[in-house]
């Protein structure tokens, strides 16, 4: 099996602390000495991930270390290793930093940083700075997002979002970067009926939807539901093709909580973020932004939440991005109007309500419940991944009251939206 201190080499960490430290190939570097610490727990579904801490010396100068994190394919599991390597899911990812990211605009008076800072990409690894060094960290398991927490997430998407509009439009000569890298690295490799993990939560979705959801118990309304909605979920597939209908960006969608870290003081308890930042672009697209805000919308917080802060939320984000690109020389009315983001955001609203439904399904299982099933049940944990989940679906919405409460959420307001049920 490998591992990501095999897949390391002592010229990775000689590359990894010169532009770290922004040392120039006249200076000499020596490695000394390099180490790689799975991180503790379950690894992360779609990687495998470690600290990476090198001892080097610059010249004559004292020995030094440094931490950085380091993901790699999950090689603990070779069935999910062998299926990302076919959805090309983690080259996507280090292509987009090496190829795009790491040239977007970073001046630090001009742009709010957004993401990690990425030092070395393989086809297989990926290094970047350790953001926990900064004070970042992920809030527990099961957090409420309340309005700080959202503001940043989508002041970022919106820095984010910007910093692609100039890129494109001040660096590629007038092409988009659809035009040059949707084929290369910007391809579709979940929302597709070809991946099993995905449909396996629309699956998911329906089962809710007809043996569990109050609007089920209604015979006319539980007949609408068993005739037309598998159809209707299945609309997602159109909807995330590319267009020319909106204006695009490279966009995140993965936005459910473990992939933003923010910062807090010291004695804060989760509940008044200072900084924020995106992690994890394995799902990218060059898609209109109201994608992401859609999906940081319906994964981040409440129906509650929704009805009531919706409106503000849209005005924040669209208000940070009209900001941030006249910081960066450009015009926000010549690029997305305000009339053509509020119209993105309803042709795209059913985007959100569906991925909230899929990833809501797969990553709200009781705290445990997956490494369990990893350690002791392989064929059974595949099987949940890669194919159904609709027992394990029904078992903790049955006893589980979080579980229970984040799928009706969503599983109601698709069934609202879509029919207009009361």
């Amino acid at each position: 099996m490998n591992s990501i201190h095999s897949i390391l080499s002592v010229d990775d960490c000689e590359k990894i602390i010169r532009r770290d430290n922004r040392i120039t190939s006249d200076q000499r570097v020596q490695i000394l000495k390099y180490d790689a610490n799975r991180l503790p727990g379950h690894p992360g579904y779609l990687g495998e991930y470690a600290f990476i801490k090198i001892q080097f010396r610059t010249g004559s100068s004292a020995i030094k270390s440094k931490r950085y994190f380091a993901k790699s394919l999950p090689y603990h599991d070779a069935v999910l290793t062998k299926a990302i390597e076919e959805w090309g899911i983690f080259r996507k990812e280090a292509d987009l930093y090496s190829i795009l990211y790491n040239r977007y605009a970073r001046d630090s008076t001009k742009v709010t940083k957004w993401g990690p800072t990425c030092l070395l990409t393989q086809s297989n690894l990926i290094v970047m700075e350790d953001l926990t060094i900064s004070g970042f960290r992920t809030v527990p398991f099961r957090t409420s997002f309340n309005e700080l927490h959202m503001k940043l997430v989508f002041d970022r998407l919106a820095q984010m979002h910007a910093c692609s509009l100039h890129f494109e439009i001040k660096h590629l000569a007038g092409k988009s970067i659809g035009s040059l890298y949707n084929n290369v690295m910007l391809f579709e490799t979940t929302f597709t009926p070809n991946s099993g993990w995905f449909v396996a939560g629309l699956k998911g979705i329906h089962t809710i939807a007809v043996q569990r959801n109050r609007h089920a118990k209604d015979p006319s309304q539980r007949l609408v539901i068993e005739k037309h909605l598998w159809g209707h979920l299945e609309r997602i597939y159109s909807l995330v093709k590319c267009t020319n209908q909106f204006r695009s960006v490279i966009v995140h969608r993965d936005l459910w909580a473990n992939n933003i870290m923010f910062k807090f003081a010291e004695k804060d308890h989760f509940t008044k973020p200072m900084d924020c930042v995106l992690v994890d672009f394995q799902l990218a697209r060059y898609l209109p932004p109201a994608i992401d805000f859609m999906c940081a919308l319906y994964l981040l917080t409440n129906r509650l939440q929704r009805d009531t802060s919706t409106d503000s939320f849209i005005d924040h984000y669209y208000g940070a991005l009209q900001g941030k690109l006249t910081i960066l020389g450009l015009d926000i009315d010549t690029i997305l109007s305000r009339e053509e983001f509020d119209q993105s955001l309803t042709h795209y609203r059913l985007v959100g309500l569906i991925w909230a439904g899929v990833l809501h399904g797969f990553v709200n299982f009781p705290p445990g419940v997956m490494d369990q099933l990893h350690e002791n049940d392989p064929e059974t944990y595949t099987r949940i991944s890669m194919e159904n989940r609709d027992d394990f679906i029904l078992k903790y919405y049955d006893c589980d009251s979080y579980y229970r409460e984040r799928m009706d959420d969503v599983v109601s307001e698709i069934l609202e939206y879509l029919y207009d049920f009361s």
